[in-house]
């Protein structure tokens, strides 16, 4: 018999939120995508995107691509903070971050997450276009098109 817990580990093992920018949509993205992470007992990997035509590694990187890095190393910073504070969370959630580069944000989300094997995607809707920003920000509403694994909208 499957217990309700076992059953819940087999549905979500690992859990990405998706920040391409500093935002509130952002943070209660995050902050949704930990509680989940709680209650799976997932790993929760918080990736932010920088929009850029380079890529971070190159070894000679942009100026704005390095104020962009700094920019969301010192937000993930505030985000562990963050979930650390929550608690004993550090000691249930496994929390991964990472930066990466693209001119393409949804598509990087989407590769990212077929290429780690993430199980659920959450990200906050800002949109940039408005006819899309009606329904889901432009990211997200492509970020939903493109992924292989189920994607959680958090306004």
């Amino acid at each position: 018999m499957i217990t309700d817990k076992t059953a819940r580990k087999k549905t979500f093992s690992k859990i990405l939120v998706a920040i391409h920018e500093s935002s509130k949509s952002a943070d209660k993205a995050v902050d949704y995508a930990t509680r989940i992470a709680i209650d799976y007992d997932a790993i929760l990997v918080v990736l932010y995107v920088v929009r850029t035509h380079t890529n971070l590694d190159t070894a000679t990187p942009q100026s704005h691509v390095i104020d962009f890095k700094k920019q969301a190393q010192a937000y993930l910073s505030k985000i562990l903070e963050k979930i650390h504070k929550q608690g004993d969370i550090e000691k249930i959630v496994k929390v991964k971050t990472e930066i990466i580069a693209s001119s393409k944000i949804a598509d990087a989300i989407a590769h990212y997450a077929k290429d780690k094997n993430i199980d659920l995607i959450v990200v906050g809707p800002r949109g940039r276009s408005k006819l899309k920003s009606l329904v889901l920000g432009s990211v997200t509403s492509d970020v939903v098109r493109l992924a292989n694994c189920p994607v959680l909208t958090v306004r």
